[in-house]
């Protein structure tokens, strides 16, 4: 009787333990292998450089909208939008001036800004979601070199850690009074550059210190092979996913060119 009690209590426990660490589930775009994440946003990225009409731009934004919204992050994704909704506004404003060196050379700015803004969105999805553990463990499955890992891994936690360190060096700022509101870097830009850019550089480098030598306190240059508490594979639909994807991002390319040639020609 005790042994069927311990055993069922056994057996909750590791129930328990895999629902709380969610070893094997993937239940959205959030869970997909690392390696996946990578592959995509290196091919959405690409078609981006190589696009150019602002109806492409567009399309992308809502199709990395979907990617937001199936990784539980639409919160994040509404900033974005709300952005780019505002640049179309002032690229509009902007046209009805009469001025004609001033208004091209705004809207190459505002163009710049809006293509942009899928690929920051996209990059924002990969770093935010893509854990560093997971991510050692998936290069070192393929063979990746340790000095690559290493910098990825590095990196991966550098640009989180960078986000962070920008929210400090405004409210340091604040307690000085110095205002870093967009009205003042429109205004000041160069004094506002200033004041965040100097700390900023100053305190990169001593983070990115800082991240390697934790790498290499835990372990990561060493020669056994890593464990995780969650197994990093790839499966079928994921693979599925990234193919059609692929497929997708190389047909919004050549529509982009459709575009272009059709108004060239006519």
């Amino acid at each position: 009787m005790q042994l069927e009690m311990s055993s069922k209590v056994s057996s909750a426990s590791f129930a328990n333990t895999d629902k709380l660490l969610r070893i094997d589930k993937k239940n959205s775009l959030k869970d997909i292998d690392p390696r996946m994440k990578i592959i995509i946003t290196l091919a959405f990225s690409t078609m981006l450089f190589c696009t150019a009409k602002e109806l492409t731009i567009l399309i992308s934004l809502l199709v990395v909208f979907v990617i937001f919204l199936f990784s539980g992050l639409v919160k994040k994704s509404i900033k974005f939008i709300l952005a780019y909704i505002i640049i179309v506004v002032f690229n509009y404003v902007i046209n009805l001036i009469s001025i004609e060196s001033l208004t091209i050379l705004l809207s190459a700015i505002t163009y710049t800004m809006l293509k942009f803004i899928p690929l920051v969105m996209l990059s924002y999805w990969l770093f935010s979601t893509v854990k560093v553990n997971e991510l050692i463990v998936a290069l070192e499955q393929i063979k990746i070199p340790k000095s690559i890992i290493l910098s990825l891994a590095v990196l991966f936690r550098f640009l989180p850690t960078v986000t962070e360190e920008l929210g400090y060096i405004r409210d340091t700022m604040k307690m000085r009074n110095i205002d870093l509101s967009f009205k003042r870097a429109i205004l000041h830009p160069i004094k506002t550059t200033e004041y965040i850019m100097i700390p900023l550089l100053l305190r990169s480098v001593k983070i990115s210190d800082e991240l390697a030598t934790a790498a290499l306190t835990r372990g990561i240059d060493g020669e056994n092979k890593r464990t995780s508490l969650r197994k990093v594979y790839i499966s079928f639909p994921e693979i599925l996913f990234v193919v059609l994807f692929i497929l997708f991002t190389a047909f919004l390319y050549q529509f982009d060119r459709q575009i272009v040639d059709f108004l060239f020609f006519l």
